[in-house]
């Protein structure tokens, strides 16, 4: 329940009168409730269950309004008119009407634009109208951004608050110069503000087809639906189209693993950096992050310990950084590694086994789990002149000759030729002549076969073969 006082007219003035009211809903036609293209314009800043001070009291024909400014290019397609009685148990009234004026000057508006007759007034709530007449003519007004104009309430019925009728009411916190006028018999037209305090709940809803509505995050607030520039003038950060203020929608600070603090981070954004959020409209500024806690490796007793950067150097630790936690990080790890030769050494570390030109496979890898890949090495092509670094198998298939594992094709001297090709060629003169011709091929023929280590053997695998002829045919002439 929400705490309402009401004002009492007795000669020209309005008294003071407490009133108790429950959660105010919205009462009308058929689809009385605000669309997701439409924005509902007020001055007041009432919400429901709020304090409220009901307004009156008026006579037959006077009218209270609100000057109002539409926020786009769209068209007015509902007014809505809070009414509320002191003890709660008035019937509704039909009243004389609501009009819409223009509203280019204050406090008299201009010419009349629209007139909705016979309003039922339902006592307890935010009444809205969507239609002009009992034939279900629906209200549309068109307007631009930043048109005036006013609504109004013309009573039919004089009220009298203290007795039990119902009147319009006012929020509490102040009220805005050149919002609210009233039409006084006698006396006519005049800023209503001179008698209130606060502004009157009386307002319009505009369809704004083409303005996207979403969340505004202010310093210590978020509101929705508004618009971007609503949102700017409120010097707020808008977060888009179709948002809202759900769950952790506005930005906070965010402590990272490493103990320094972001600011103005979403909280997925936060999440994603593997930080923790502190808070919507929470800020860095006087604010410190815990120290990152990691795994922290004690070589002289190959423990773990998870603890700070500065904890761990007490026990003469080695930190393994932001994050890491002894269940998960391997503090010594000792397995399988490949040498450049093709061969595998078990319980190696990482680091000696990348002392020795390695490639470590991983904690508790044995070298019976894996196959090492052969070396490789300079593979020179007689026929080209190219080379390419291959394994000794594929350098032989493409007709090679391979200069051994971890020999590459590095050009130092700048001549054309690798270096460990620059020899190469010349490995198909078997007779030692300075030239690659027929006595070479004869002894090639000659040798035909197994003969491990002989010149004739000139691609080294243990066998005189059709491999070697074709090296002595891609090699001849002259060989310096």
């Amino acid at each position: 329940m929400a705490k309402v006082q009401s004002r009492r007219r007795v000669n020209g003035t309005w008294t003071v009168i407490a009133a108790l009211i429950g959660v105010l809903g919205t009462q009308g036609g058929p689809g009385g409730h605000v669309m997701a293209d439409e924005i509902v314009v007020r001055n007041d800043s009432f919400e429901s269950g709020q304090s409220a001070v009901i307004v009156g009291d008026f006579i037959a024909f006077e009218q209270a309004g609100a000057r109002l400014t539409s926020p786009c290019d769209g068209d007015i397609v509902a007014v809505q008119v809070g009414w509320l009685d002191f003890f709660g148990t008035s019937d509704p009234t039909i009243e004389e009407a609501i009009h819409i004026y223009r509203g280019e000057t204050f406090p008299t508006p201009g010419p009349e634009i629209v007139e909705l007759f016979a309003p039922l007034m339902t006592p307890g709530a935010l009444n809205e109208f969507r239609q002009i007449d009992d034939m279900g003519t629906p209200l549309s007004v068109p307007v631009v951004e930043g048109q005036q104009f006013y609504v109004t309430l013309q009573f039919a019925n004089p009220t009298d608050i203290a007795g039990g009728s119902a009147s319009v009411f006012r929020d509490t916190d102040g009220c805005t110069s050149g919002s609210n006028v009233l039409f006084a018999i006698p006396g006519g037209w005049t800023d209503f503000c001179v008698f209130l305090a606060g502004d009157l709940v009386i307002r319009a809803v505009i369809d704004c087809p083409s303005v996207p509505l979403g969340a505004c995050c202010l310093p210590t607030d978020c509101i929705d639906p508004v618009t971007v520039s609503d949102c700017a003038d409120f010097g707020g950060t808008w977060l888009g189209p179709d948002s809202d203020c759900t769950g952790e929608a506005c930005p906070g600070a965010c402590c990272l693993g490493d103990g320094t603090c972001v600011p103005d981070q979403s909280a997925s954004d936060c999440a994603t950096a593997a930080g923790e959020f502190q808070g919507e409209h929470t800020s860095c500024d006087g604010f410190k992050c815990p120290e990152a806690v990691g795994a922290c490796c004690i070589p002289a007793t190959e423990g773990c310990l998870d603890r700070t950067e500065k904890e761990c150097g007490v026990f003469g630790g080695i930190w393994s950084g932001p994050g890491t936690d002894c269940g998960s990080f391997v503090c010594f790890p000792s397995g399988a590694c490949c040498l450049p030769d093709g061969s595998c050494s078990d319980d190696s570390d990482p680091d000696a086994c990348a002392d020795a030109g390695g490639v470590f496979q991983g904690d508790e890898v044995s070298c019976g789990d894996i196959t090492c890949p052969a070396p490789e090495g300079a593979c020179c092509i007689p026929a080209t002149g190219l080379c390419s670094v291959e394994s000794e198998g594929d350098c032989r298939i493409g007709g090679g000759l391979w200069q051994g594992g971890g020999t590459d094709c590095a050009d130092d001297d700048g001549n054309g030729t690798a270096d460990a090709c620059e020899d190469a060629k010349c490995a198909a003169d078997v007779d030692g002549s300075g030239d690659v011709g027929f006595t070479d091929l004869l002894q090639v023929v000659a040798l035909w076969g197994p003969c491990a280590g002989c010149p004739q053997d000139i691609d080294g695998d243990g066998t005189v073969s059709f491999v070697d002829l074709l090296l002595v045919l891609s090699s001849w002439g002259p060989c310096t």
